[in-house]
């Protein structure tokens, strides 16, 4: 006979979803979860549940700075648990704190938990773009928040540099490698996509506590469009995590021996059956592969193993950030399409996706459902970081006949199975195949550029840019009939200093079109025309690359003695920065960082040891007149003007100009 002590129960799930009308009457994340703890008590049946709790733990949250918000949250409730915790970042962290409790009660620690966590980020995000502070808790500052643990996750350098950190640009990665190695086209593992994400949809349709409801069938989440667009590839907007939501949800955990005691009706009782949990490397680009997740592998193999088989869970929760996730983990259960539903819930995108907290809202919607399904069994899987944290729980409403393991890490088998990982390198000049790839987009819809991961022929493992007018190398990673993978090609530095992936065999700078200037070569003299005259030969960031790319040249020419540098047409020789294009190219999210060698890569030259002359035929004005600055010598025209006119925009002439003219 087990200890009704040592049994851990759930008792009550509770949810709260924020839908007000301006952000003066929103409720603060922390009020909200106040509502999600009050909901989980009467859901219990029970109203003195939250006065006996031993432990009180908050996922970390995001939308809010706060310095203590558990300590605010019990203030609140008016409780004080001897345990107060501000748990970790993660998608896992629900399932891992509700584990994590259970353990704890099973050993005799404690008697009462509530695990607690959610998000206002739709409410903070229109204050923000309103320009109104909400009537909430004062937010802390960046010294005095709170840092939860799991904030940030180690990063190589290629990553960091290519500002590689976002997870809807890494889980494509996983995503593109996948569907290679099962033998899909891009085209047809999209149709599976939206297949997939079409049954989340359907679920959350019918969720009371779900943000989206209209349940789009999959060829509408399929097709882009300007509504649907593209974040990264192959993923549009409604293959994505949805953060922009309002929602809490609390889960109360409890022995058997007090549910009884606090009369918690028998029908209302879930128990713990048990899980498993593994980790990845904590740097996505050291990893041994991308087709798949060795630690995702042996959690759930481990969980289906502890329930007699993946066909005894009759309703399930798979992690859904992005598809690649239920897709890994549905093949490695053994089930299809006809099984079990991949969710209860609704999903990330469709439910919502209150950052770390949706698989609390997952547990709130297991119990209710296995409530309704008394004797059947249900698969608790969540996921955090990018791919890195994964843990199962499986869940019933009778008792398990085993008592509750203690130990559920299966990190040794993860790390047994695991292959060998690639040695990276920051840096190769040579040929270089596709390991895997996306493409980001920016907010009109059109690329920004890829990214690929590849390995050059020893072996190594590299992360490179394609530059977004690589017209080649794009049409190869956009393709929908051919995956990229494989293809080889070659790596080099660009002038801005990032390493750039090109299709096919080695280029030369002959082999680039010219489209933002002219060369001209008479002996040793060449001749460089800035040839942008409908802009007033101001500056872009792949003119500044073109021009850049011609200094090297020039600079690595023996038989090249003397440059001259000038501006197509007779009104200009360089209006400097293209400030039009700048504006739009911040609004789309692109980058506009000029070359290593700095504007029209002369600026921040200073190693040329030969002379360039400036042929000042017009306006030149902020940058243009910092290029003719940086020269050796200018020759003007009687109708050349020189101007430095940042200050009267709020810039300062920072490449050349401040130091050039001052006295």
């Amino acid at each position: 006979m087990r200890d009704p002590h040592l049994v851990p129960v759930i008792i009550g799930v509770g949810e709260a979803v924020d839908r007000p009308e301006s952000p003066a009457q929103a409720l603060e994340p922390v009020a909200l979860m106040a509502q999600a703890l009050k909901a989980a008590e009467a859901d219990a049946g029970s109203g003195a549940v939250l006065s006996r709790l031993d432990s009180l733990d908050l996922v970390g949250l995001v939308s809010w700075r706060y310095a203590d918000p558990v300590g605010l949250l019990a203030k609140q409730l008016g409780v004080d648990p001897a345990r107060k915790t501000n748990a970790s970042m993660g998608g896992e962290t629900p399932i891992r704190l509700i584990h994590d409790a259970a353990v704890a009660i099973a050993r005799g620690e404690q008697q009462a938990a509530a695990i607690v966590g959610g998000e206002a980020t739709h409410s903070a995000t229109r204050a923000q773009r309103d320009k109104i502070m909400p009537p909430w808790t004062p937010i802390a500052s960046r010294e005095e928040a709170v840092r939860f643990p799991s904030s940030r996750f180690a990063m190589s350098p290629p990553a960091t540099d290519l500002g590689m950190h976002d997870p809807a640009q890494v889980y494509p990665f996983y995503e593109m490698a996948a569907q290679h190695a099962w033998g899909q086209t891009p085209a047809q593992a999209q149709a599976e996509s939206a297949a997939l994400w079409a049954r989340y949809a359907q679920v959350a349709a019918s969720n009371p506590n779900a943000w989206i409801k209209t349940a789009p069938d999959a060829a509408t989440i399929g097709t882009v469009t300007a509504e649907n667009r593209m974040i990264s590839w192959p993923y549009p907007k409604l293959m994505v995590a949805n953060p922009q939501v309002n929602q809490t949800a609390a889960i109360l955990v409890t022995s058997l021996a007090l549910a009884r005691e606090l009369g918690v009706p028998e029908d209302k009782i879930v128990h713990i059956w048990g899980g498993a949990a593994a980790r990845e490397p904590e740097d996505y680009l050291l990893r041994d592969a991308y087709t798949h997740s060795t630690a995702q592998q042996v959690v759930l193999e481990d969980a289906a193993a502890q329930a007699g088989g993946a066909d005894h869970f009759k309703h399930m929760e798979l992690y859904s950030c992005f598809p690649v996730v239920p897709k890994l983990a549905l093949r490695t259960l053994g089930l299809q399409d006809g099984d079990a539903a991949p969710t209860v819930t609704g999903g990330l995108t469709f439910f919502g996706a209150p950052l770390n907290n949706y698989m609390g809202h997952a547990a709130a919607a297991m119990v209710r459902r296995l409530r309704e399904h008394p004797g059947d069994l249900g698969l608790l899987y969540g996921q955090g970081g990018y791919v890195n944290k994964h843990h199962a729980l499986i869940v019933g409403t009778q008792a398990p006949a085993h008592d509750l393991a203690q130990d559920y890490s299966v990190q040794d088998k993860a790390d047994a199975l695991r292959g060998p990982v690639p040695p990276l390198v920051a840096r190769h000049d040579g040929p270089a195949t596709i390991e895997t790839y996306t493409v980001r987009f920016g907010r009109d819809g059109a690329p920004l550029d890829g990214i690929v991961i590849g390995r050059t022929p020893a072996g190594e493992r590299l992360m490179a840019r394609v530059a977004p007018d690589d017209a080649a190398s794009m049409d190869l990673l956009l393709s929908t009939e051919r995956s990229a993978i494989g293809a080889e090609g070659h790596t080099r530095l660009d002038p801005f200093g990032k390493l750039t992936w090109e299709a096919g065999a080695r280029r030369t700078l002959a082999d680039r079109p010219r489209r933002f200037s002219k060369v001209e070569r008479e002996g040793p003299l060449t001749i460089v025309t800035i040839d942008r005259p409908d802009v007033m030969n101001s500056l872009h960031p792949a003119a500044n690359a073109e021009l850049a790319e011609i200094f090297d040249d020039f600079a690595a020419d023996p038989d090249q003695w003397v440059a001259i540098i000038t501006g197509a047409g007779d009104k200009a020789f360089s209006a400097g920065n293209d400030l039009k294009f700048t504006a739009e190219a911040m609004a789309k999210g692109q980058p506009i960082d000029p070359p290593v060698t700095g504007f029209a890569g002369l600026t921040a030259r200073f190693d040329l040891d030969k002379p360039v002359i400036a042929a000042v035929n017009g306006l030149a004005m902020g940058g243009g007149f910092e290029i003719a600055l940086a020269c050796d010598l200018i020759v003007a025209s009687e109708e050349a003007v020189f101007a430095l006119p940042e200050p009267k925009v709020g810039l300062a002439a920072l490449a050349g100009g401040c130091t050039a003219c001052r006295g």
